[in-house]
């Protein structure tokens, strides 16, 4: 038997206005730009993010019929995965 599995650690989905949402993402960028990593916490469970290796951002937006939209964003990495050459997204 092949295929992908996952093994889900963390998962967390909750309404919060989207002054909420851009705290929470500059709250994070900066724990990632300042320490290279982030400690997610909610009741009693931790789990720490820490990116290292090759990484990559994923950003992805869809409309999903006519009113719903979708933002993700992904950070992916492989431990011990050197960098690749790739294309820059910015925020303007």
């Amino acid at each position: 038997m092949s295929g992908h599995r996952e093994n889900i650690i963390f998962s967390s989905e909750e309404p919060r206005s989207v002054e909420e949402i851009g705290e929470f993402l500059i709250q994070a960028g900066q724990k990632l730009k300042e320490q290279g990593f982030f400690t997610l916490t909610q009741d009693e469970q931790q789990i720490e993010i820490r990116p290292g290796g090759a990484t990559k951002l994923e950003l992805k937006y869809e409309v999903k019929k006519e009113s719903k939209h979708q933002f993700e964003i992904e950070i992916e990495w492989k431990e011990g995965s050197a960098g690749g050459p790739g294309g820059k997204v910015n925020i303007e």
